[in-house]
């Protein structure tokens, strides 16, 4: 049994955790809300992040707090305890202790699993603020951060003032014996002192007109917070299944990655506690640590000395084009071809370098307000190619460009009052020029952005004065060319040192809602009414020509009746008197020879029996088809040989 004044201490000790973690967790409550009620009016994706060390901090302070109130109670029924056992009414102690004195038994149990749920709610915070965040600023290039930046600037150096100094406290008490429960809520308050001195330095940047500071240094934050989300998962599956003593405590699972960063001057000592952890032995005893504890620090310095130096070698590549700069300010009288240069170290010196073959493009019109995600972009290569028709939802927001109506082709004029609207996607291929360099460097914030701000210029203006189905069609070619020249023109006025290489229309379309179906119906009406005066002309030219060729036909089949009538009939006439001079000179030959003429032609094919008066029992046939007897005049003289 621990004596009055040992037992005494561990009250007041146990009651002064609870305390520091009342405030600790009012701080951190503090810090959440005003994180929270800055994101909502000024924007900012640091600021968005900045919600889950305070988050953390939050909740391993209300940790602490109940763990300071039940040790408290732990405390004061060891007291209670103490003044029955000097009563000597030790029956009384014995019977009544299970049900009087729970306290203990509670703290121990609070001790022995509120490590894992403390472990859990962790991870659970921060990957489902992780998720929300990622969300916000994945698919933009450009930080939300609004309003004054003077304004924004204060408010985080003050929250990043309060954030430090109230962690350094805490985790400097959480050193001594018992007030180990402190330490994650104060390593959490220092995250949010490094979150918040980042979105200082990047709301100094976008009041410099420098607006990519924001969101770079979001997603850096995101992914280190990612890695100590997944430290503290490491962490409890490791110590659920690492060997330990029965009287030995359940730990905090704290994050040992941000330990070493969140006591200075004690990295070596995070480092000892954890080996020693981890392996369940003093590691930090043996001299092999001790050697390393030694020469750490100097090797790290040297080795940083040495990465340090390094930063004045630079390397021009092929196909690039380097400028010279001392303290951010460019010095070389002309640019640096590929090759090895040296200048001073970082951030005293430096080579900027800029691709002049390296084809760019930017694309204003439809497919330019929003930029696909890399899971858009790989199911876009596993999809094959398909056709996207008018009517069909595709691209990004609505962003229509007014063009001019189209007259009335039949010579009136079109209605001045009415507009048209046309959507399109206009890629921009742009290169920097050798001899424009420093123009694209050093002249301009932001040139890829003013190109962006010209071309739609452009883009709006020239559309205007042209007719919607001309650069849908035929006309595509010369809008490009035009727009591609009044692109450079400005661009060369503006000194971006850029040259245009390509401007491609494509995409042409009218706006999907409402009027890409009509129109679609009304192009449908027109290309079935040119079809039906072509199926027109068609039957006519057929039917004309047909008629034509019959009428032709039948004129020529008259006059070739007609001509073979009258050419017969003249025959016929000619031939009835030929044959008559001849009967009235010789009418019995003429008969004659008419019935032979007869019996050889007409009756060529018949049977011919000839029959005498004479006699009537003599009967001879002849076969007068062969012939019976050879005669000289029928010899071949071809088959004569000589």
């Amino acid at each position: 049994m621990a004596d009055k004044s040992e037992i005494q201490h561990n009250i007041e000790s146990a009651r002064l955790i609870t305390r520091m973690a009342a405030i600790c967790g009012v701080i951190s409550l503090l810090m959440l809300g005003l994180t929270i009620l800055f994101h909502s009016f000024r924007g900012g994706d640091v600021f968005s992040l900045g919600m889950i060390p305070y988050s953390l901090a939050l909740l391993f302070s209300v940790g602490a707090y109940f763990y300071g109130t039940l040790k408290t109670a732990a405390a004061v029924d060891e007291e209670e305890k103490a003044l029955l056992a000097k009563r000597a009414d030790t029956r009384a102690l014995n019977v009544e202790e299970d049900v009087r004195f729970t306290a203990g038994r509670s703290f121990e149990n609070y001790r022995r699993f509120a490590p894992y749920v403390l472990g859990v709610l962790a991870v659970v915070i921060v990957g489902w603020l992780l998720y929300r965040s990622w969300g916000m600023f994945s698919g933009r290039n450009v930080s939300s951060l609004s309003g004054n930046a003077v304004h924004s600037t204060l408010i985080a150096a003050v929250m990043m003032l309060l954030s430090v100094f109230s962690g350094a406290f805490f985790v400097g008490q959480s050193r001594t014996p018992g007030f180990r429960w402190l330490r994650p809520a104060g390593a959490w308050l220092i995250a949010g002192f490094a979150v918040m001195a980042v979105a200082a330095v990047a709301a100094v940047c976008f009041g410099n007109n420098i607006v990519n500071v924001d969101i770079i240094a979001a997603r850096i934050i995101f992914w280190i917070i990612a890695v100590l989300g997944v430290e503290t998962v490491i962490s409890m599956i490791i110590e659920f299944y690492r060997p330990r003593t029965i009287k030995e405590a359940r730990p905090v699972f704290e994050s040992q990655l941000l330990a070493l960063f969140t006591e200075p001057g004690g990295v070596m000592r995070n480092i000892a506690q954890a080996l020693d952890y981890q392996f369940g032995f003093k590691v930090s005893g043996t001299w092999l640590y001790g050697f390393l504890e030694r020469s750490f620090l100097p090797v790290l310095l040297i080795w940083l000395a040495l990465l340090w130096g390094f930063t004045c070698i630079h390397e021009v590549g092929p196909n690039e084009i380097g400028v010279r700069e001392h303290f951010g300010k460019a010095v070389s009288e002309k640019p640096l071809d590929p090759g090895i240069y040296l200048t001073l170290p970082w951030p005293f010196g430096n080579v900027r370098r800029v691709s002049c073959s390296e084809l760019r493009q930017i694309v204003i019109g439809e497919m330019a307000t929003r930029e696909k995600s890399d899971d858009e972009k790989k199911d876009e290569k596993r999809k094959p190619s398909q056709v996207v028709t008018w009517t069909e939802a595709h691209g990004g927001d609505d962003e229509n460009y007014i063009v001019a109506v189209p007259a009335d082709k039949n010579g009136g004029k079109s209605d001045t009052s009415a507009l048209s609207f046309l959507r399109m996607s206009i890629p921009i291929q742009f290169r920097v020029r050798a001899d424009g360099v420093k123009n694209f460097l050093y002249d301009n914030a932001s040139p890829v952005q003013t190109l962006k701000c010209i071309s739609e210029s452009v883009a709006t203006e020239y559309l205007a004065s042209v007719d919607m189905m001309d650069v849908m069609s035929e006309g595509r070619g010369n809008a490009e060319k035009i727009m591609c020249q009044r692109i450079q023109k400005r661009a060369d006025d503006c000194e971006l040192g850029i040259e245009i290489v390509a401007v491609t229309i494509t995409g042409a379309h009218p706006p999907i809602e409402r009027v890409a179906p009509a129109f679609q119906e009304v192009i449908g009406a027109r290309e079935q009414s040119t079809t039906a005066v072509l199926n027109a002309d068609a039957y006519k030219a057929k039917t004309v020509i047909g008629a034509q060729a019959s009428s032709e036909a039948t004129v020529a089949k008259a006059d070739a009746y007609a001509v073979t009538t009258r050419t017969v009939a003249e025959e016929e006439s000619r031939r009835f008197k030929s044959q008559l001079s001849a009967y009235n000179a010789m009418p019995r030959m003429f008969k004659l020879r008419t019935f032979l003429d007869f019996m050889e032609q007409d009756c060529a094919e018949m049977r011919k029996f000839v029959l005498t008066t004479r006699s009537d029992t003599d009967v001879y046939q002849l076969n007068f088809e062969v012939k019976e007897r050879l005669d000289l005049i029928d010899t071949d003289v071809t088959k004569l040989k000589d």
